[in-house]
Protein backbone atom coordinates (compact mmCIF):
# COMPACT_ATOMS: atom_id res chain seq x y z
CA UNK A 1 0.00 0.00 0.00
CA UNK A 2 2.72 2.52 1.25
CA UNK A 3 4.67 1.29 -2.04
CA UNK A 4 1.42 2.31 -4.36
CA UNK A 5 0.96 5.75 -2.49
CA UNK A 6 4.57 6.78 -3.05
CA UNK A 7 4.56 5.99 -6.78
CA UNK A 8 1.06 7.71 -7.12
CA UNK A 9 2.85 11.01 -5.34
CA UNK A 10 5.45 10.79 -7.98
CA UNK A 11 3.33 10.41 -10.85
CA UNK A 12 1.11 13.39 -9.26
CA UNK A 13 4.27 15.85 -8.95
CA UNK A 14 6.52 15.14 -12.10
CA UNK A 15 5.89 16.10 -16.18
CA UNK A 16 6.68 12.58 -17.54
CA UNK A 17 5.49 11.97 -20.91
CA UNK A 18 5.21 8.31 -21.39
CA UNK A 19 4.48 8.52 -25.27
CA UNK A 20 7.92 7.75 -27.57
CA UNK A 21 8.70 7.59 -31.45
CA UNK A 22 10.39 3.78 -30.53
CA UNK A 23 7.82 1.81 -29.79
CA UNK A 24 10.07 -1.16 -28.56
CA UNK A 25 11.01 1.03 -25.80
CA UNK A 26 9.43 1.46 -22.44
CA UNK A 27 9.03 3.30 -18.88
CA UNK A 28 10.20 1.31 -16.55
CA UNK A 29 8.55 2.34 -12.50
CA UNK A 30 12.30 1.02 -11.56
CA UNK A 31 13.76 3.99 -13.90
CA UNK A 32 10.97 6.34 -12.33
CA UNK A 33 11.71 5.65 -8.60
CA UNK A 34 15.51 6.21 -9.12
CA UNK A 35 17.11 9.29 -7.07
CA UNK A 36 17.45 12.12 -9.20
CA UNK A 37 20.25 14.65 -8.86
CA UNK A 38 19.29 17.50 -6.69
CA UNK A 39 20.79 20.83 -6.06
CA UNK A 40 20.08 23.54 -3.63
CA UNK A 41 21.39 26.76 -1.86
CA UNK A 42 20.95 26.85 2.11
CA UNK A 43 22.33 28.87 4.53
CA UNK A 44 24.85 30.24 1.91
CA UNK A 45 26.17 26.57 1.20
CA UNK A 46 25.65 25.34 -2.55
CA UNK A 47 24.68 20.97 -2.03
CA UNK A 48 24.86 19.16 -4.60
CA UNK A 49 22.98 15.41 -4.21
CA UNK A 50 22.95 12.10 -6.18
CA UNK A 51 25.92 12.53 -8.30
CA UNK A 52 28.92 9.97 -8.61
CA UNK A 53 32.52 10.61 -9.00
CA UNK A 54 34.45 13.90 -10.45
CA UNK A 55 32.61 16.86 -12.11
CA UNK A 56 32.95 20.58 -12.88
CA UNK A 57 29.92 22.84 -11.63
CA UNK A 58 29.67 26.22 -13.53
CA UNK A 59 27.38 28.86 -12.03
CA UNK A 60 25.61 31.53 -14.46
CA UNK A 61 23.26 34.42 -13.39
CA UNK A 62 20.04 34.30 -15.38
CA UNK A 63 21.26 37.04 -18.04
CA UNK A 64 24.08 33.98 -18.81
CA UNK A 65 26.75 36.03 -16.84
CA UNK A 66 29.58 33.27 -15.44
CA UNK A 67 29.36 33.68 -11.57
CA UNK A 68 32.12 31.14 -10.66
CA UNK A 69 32.80 27.66 -11.57
CA UNK A 70 34.25 24.83 -9.43
CA UNK A 71 36.03 21.65 -10.16
CA UNK A 72 35.98 18.41 -7.60
CA UNK A 73 36.94 15.30 -7.13
CA UNK A 74 34.07 13.83 -5.49
CA UNK A 75 30.52 15.06 -6.51
CA UNK A 76 28.75 12.76 -4.36
CA UNK A 77 27.19 15.15 -1.47
CA UNK A 78 29.43 17.67 -2.36
CA UNK A 79 29.04 21.25 -0.85
CA UNK A 80 30.84 24.47 -1.73
CA UNK A 81 30.10 27.76 0.40
CA UNK A 82 29.41 30.44 -2.26
CA UNK A 83 27.74 33.86 -1.47
CA UNK A 84 24.79 34.06 -3.77
CA UNK A 85 22.50 37.52 -3.70
CA UNK A 86 19.16 36.78 -2.05
CA UNK A 87 16.57 36.60 -4.32
CA UNK A 88 17.62 36.14 -7.66
CA UNK A 89 17.82 33.10 -10.27
CA UNK A 90 20.96 31.07 -10.84
CA UNK A 91 21.80 28.61 -13.07
CA UNK A 92 24.34 26.08 -12.29
CA UNK A 93 25.40 23.64 -14.86
CA UNK A 94 26.87 20.15 -13.56
CA UNK A 95 29.59 18.13 -15.78
CA UNK A 96 30.02 14.56 -14.36
CA UNK A 97 30.99 11.21 -15.91
CA UNK A 98 30.33 12.73 -19.45
CA UNK A 99 26.68 13.85 -18.97
CA UNK A 100 25.57 17.18 -18.36
CA UNK A 101 22.47 18.44 -16.26
CA UNK A 102 21.43 22.04 -15.62
CA UNK A 103 19.88 22.98 -12.80
CA UNK A 104 17.41 26.62 -12.05
CA UNK A 105 17.43 27.77 -8.31
CA UNK A 106 15.83 30.54 -6.75
CA UNK A 107 17.70 32.11 -3.48
CA UNK A 108 15.00 33.06 -0.66
CA UNK A 109 14.80 36.49 0.13
CA UNK A 110 16.10 37.49 3.63
CA UNK A 111 13.29 38.16 6.56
Amino acid sequence: MIKKLALFLILLSTDLVFATSDSTSSLSIEAILQEQPLVYYQDGFLYFEGFDGPGFIEIYSIIGNKITEISTQELNEFKSSISLESGHMYIIRVNSNREIKTFKIVTSQGL
